[in-house]
């Protein structure tokens, strides 16, 4: 006999299966952002069929066939779904923040919270272990949920992986650059999508994983059509991580400004960057902000959280305050200048990194700050959809161009207007399908 929990979320996942006879759909009315890059459709209209886009167009241009079922959102926007390029799911379980809760049900909820929040695709970045997550993984391809897709197990020298304790052992501890190509083979054996490194002292407290070792670990990787994504801290770390072949930097650099030597590299070998800033950015509150309180984030995040968060918002002193607020500066000038220089720019919410980082509201959040850092609303949806998906290489997400998976969110209001309304959600579709968002509810219930 199932258990109610279990039961609950097989009934959740089949909400989300596509059918197999999917009738043409045709979405009428809504403002459609088919590519934040471009000027969105007024009054337009979206024909889906079979989980795809087949024609999106001001509306009375967009014929469908005389038996598609006509859906009417007058008034609102549409969006394609986010995709979050950098997360560390299933370690977090209520209060528990632990190895322990990385199971089966914890990683299927966490990705239906995903789902509810119209984020269609994340990368787990460096701390799943064993072959639990890759078997997920092709669950949520057979589901129509969450795209789940992986790094694996992370790399670094000794000791020098992740920060928080719970995460330390799943990631790899390589000690010579032998060491270091054999866990790459091994990962790429296990069909990761990228190869982490982390080369961090954390604030000295480790010795970095030295060049030697990361050179080693971007060369395997690439001998293996996989790239690799390095969490930074210093420039000059970033700068040789840069000319070593490094494909995408997870956080901005904190320590310095950064400098035309580090862009010009960036820019010349194509690196993607994930800012990171909700970390930082919600360190610098104090009592608790008025965003734990809204729908969205009440719905998708444990009660025994977001309390535990107003706590710790409410504890922070004076001293702590101004040094989160000191990076966060800095993190926000960096972030002005990289955009300005039109570094590719790409969502990343860190979240599950560590206790009470809670997932998927985190993504529509870190939105705000990018904002907040001096990107416009389209560049911030745009670097959470379509250049994403470049990153990602998901070819057919990331717009609602004809062709792709229809893959969106309806909106209550216009992002382009203010980003937060990423959070009005009404309704989400993925693979063409609503996701039952009802349902979800009453099952965290």
């Amino acid at each position: 006999m199932l258990r109610p929990m279990r039961f609950r979320l097989i009934l959740a996942l089949l909400s989300l299966v596509p059918s197999l006879n999917a009738a043409d759909v045709l979405y009428e009315g809504a403002r459609v952002i088919v590519d934040a890059r471009r000027t969105p459709l007024e009054n337009a209209a979206l024909l889906v069929s079979g989980g795809r886009v087949v024609r999106v167009g001001s509306q009375g241009s967009v014929k469908a066939p005389k038996d598609a079922v006509r859906v009417n959102l007058s008034g609102k926007t549409v969006i394609p779904a986010l995709l979050d390029t950098h997360i560390h799911i299933g370690y977090q379980k209520d209060l528990a923040y632990a190895a322990a809760s990385y199971t089966r049900d914890n990683l299927a909820d966490q990705l239906q919270r995903y789902a509810y929040s119209g984020v269609a695709a994340v990368l787990s970045l460096g701390t799943d272990p064993g072959e639990m997550p890759f078997s997920q993984r092709v669950e949520q391809e057979r589901t129509g949920g969450t795209l789940l897709l992986l790094a694996g197990k992370g790399l670094a020298g000794p000791n020098a992986g992740p920060g928080d304790a719970a995460l330390k052992p799943s990631a790899w501890s390589v000690a010579t650059e032998a060491e270091a190509r054999n866990a790459v083979r091994q990962e790429a054996a296990r069909g990761v999508d990228f190869i982490k490194v982390w080369v961090d002292d954390r604030g000295g407290t480790v010795k970095k994983t030295p060049p030697e070792i990361y050179r080693a670990i971007i060369d395997e990787a690439h001998k293996r059509k996989l790239r690799a994504i390095a969490h930074v801290f210093y420039l000059d770390d970033a700068k040789d991580l840069a000319r070593s072949g490094i494909d995408g930097f997870a956080h901005l650099i904190r320590d310095r400004e950064v400098d035309d030597e580090i862009i010009a590299l960036i820019k010349q070998h194509g690196i993607f960057v994930m800012p990171n800033l909700g970390l930082a950015a919600s360190r610098t509150l104090s009592p608790a902000s008025a965003w734990l309180d809204e729908p969205l984030s009440r719905e998708t995040t444990p009660p025994l959280i977001l309390e535990r968060m107003r706590a710790t918002f409410a504890s922070r002193t004076p001293q702590a305050l101004e040094n989160s607020r000191r990076v966060y500066a800095l993190m926000r000038r960096n972030l002005a200048k990289l955009n300005s220089a039109e570094v590719k720019i790409i969502l990343g919410g860190d979240s599950g990194a560590i206790p009470d980082h809670f997932h998927a509201f985190t993504s529509h959040r870190e939105l705000e700050w990018m904002v907040d850092a001096g990107m416009s609303p389209a560049q911030a949806l745009t670097a959470g959809t379509a250049t994403a998906a470049e990153f990602l290489r998901l070819k057919n997400r990331g717009t609602l161009e004809a062709g792709r998976t229809a893959d969106f969110i309806v909106l209550n209001a216009n992002p382009l207007e203010g980003i937060a309304s990423t959070r009005q959600i009404a309704d989400v579709y993925l693979h063409g399908e609503k996701v039952d968002r009802a349902a979800l509810r009453a099952g965290w219930k």
